[in-house]
């Protein structure tokens, strides 16, 4: 069985998506804004990385065949952000993203497989299923940072679960990258039981967050202002968030606001399993902010694994098979049902039974989760 699904999932879908969408063997555009970001702040301080001026002419000495320097080109990413890419920015923009990107990418695999639960072909399918969507295909060709925010989450949730909390919120830190991904996870762990968890990742995020106001100083903090003021509403930003369904306006901040709190009081509902809390802080995440892209999305694959490891009710396997469906729909046809799929799982959360082994859960024999340790 599991040979026929994974079969058909790479012959019949992901192999047909990869090359139709994404033709091209290299797309570093994302990580090109990253690295314009990087070479603006070791060339010219780190205090005019959100200078557009700086960065138009970057971006037209790295793409020399574009045409169009707007809102979509600026680096807005948080400063810790250039700071990583720094040192690959010391080489050329093809091979720097080659690096970095596949150094994202094992992150990615590397943690992913000591959550995914199972032995043999069925893991190998359950990993794969996940791993080969189009948010993490998206995520991974572009040379997001969305990857490394995965494989933080999956080993800070792995060192919780053997008592090594602070290690898990020094991992967590990395969440600052891009904090719409997984802001809600450390508060959803910390519902949990994480508390030093929670002090750590909190007093390391304020660390980071005060050395990048330093240096930014006020120039910069006004010229970051001044982009995002640029970005601010538009369509492409708000069609993957719950403004896509509802329209932007005060019932999109509402519904925001209040999957935020559904999220956390689910963590509250499975405070004794890791696994959940962890996965009600990302699926908060994905629905709670009122920005958000295709790659961001990719942090579905770790919550998949680690609900599937927490032993989930039979029929939930059917909405799991409709979120694949969402991801590989997304690709072509917009991100509609994809944002339906997380607030139907945020709503599975928020209502299902506190304890996995209850009469109506099961766990398939050929997928026992494999041990934490590995």
């Amino acid at each position: 069985m599991y040979s026929a699904v994974l079969a058909i999932w790479l012959a019949g879908l992901y192999l047909p998506l990869f090359f139709a969408g994404f033709p091209h063997l290299i797309d570093s555009l994302d990580f090109s804004y990253y690295y314009a970001g990087a070479q603006i702040g070791l060339q010219h301080g780190w205090s005019h990385i959100y200078d557009l001026d700086l960065q138009r002419q970057v971006f037209y000495q790295l793409h020399p065949a574009a045409d169009t320097f707007d809102w979509r080109r600026y680096f807005v990413s948080p400063p810790p952000v250039a700071w990583l890419v720094a040192p690959f920015s010391l080489i050329p923009l093809a091979p720097a993203f080659w690096t970095f990107t596949s150094l994202s990418g094992l992150a990615l695999v590397a943690s992913g497989w000591l959550a995914v639960p199972g032995r043999g072909l069925a893991r190998v399918a359950l990993f794969i299923s996940a791993a080969c969507t189009y948010p993490v295909l998206i995520a991974i060709q572009t040379g997001q940072v969305t990857p490394l925010i995965a494989a933080a989450t999956l080993t800070a949730w792995w060192l919780a679960r053997r008592g090594l909390q602070v290690g898990a919120g020094l991992v967590l830190i990395l969440v600052v990258l891009k904090p719409q991904a997984a802001i809600l996870v450390a508060p959803a762990l910390l519902i949990a039981g994480q508390r030093r968890l929670f002090v750590t990742w909190v007093l390391g995020a304020a660390v980071v967050t005060a050395v990048s106001v330093a240096m930014l100083g006020e120039h910069g903090l006004n010229a970051l202002r001044g982009a995002l003021a640029l970005e601010q509403g538009r369509t492409a930003n708000l069609v993957w968030t719950l403004a896509g369904l509802v329209g932007d306006g005060p019932l999109a901040s509402a519904l925001e606001v209040g999957c935020a709190a559904v999220a956390l009081a689910a963590a509250w509902r499975h405070r004794r399993s890791l696994e959940l809390a962890t996965v009600a802080g990302i699926v908060g995440s994905l629905l709670a902010f009122p920005y958000r892209n295709p790659s961001d999305y990719a942090l579905i694959a770790p919550a998949a694994w680690l609900y599937v490891r927490a032993g989930i009710p039979a029929w939930h396997w059917a909405w799991l098979a409709f979120g694949l469906l969402a991801t590989y729909l997304a690709a072509g046809y917009g991100p509609y049902l994809l944002v339906v799929f997380a607030v139907g799982w945020l709503v599975l959360l928020a209502t299902r039974s506190r304890q996995s082994q209850e009469a109506d859960h099961v766990r398939p024999t050929a997928i026992k989760p494999a041990p934490v340790s590995t």
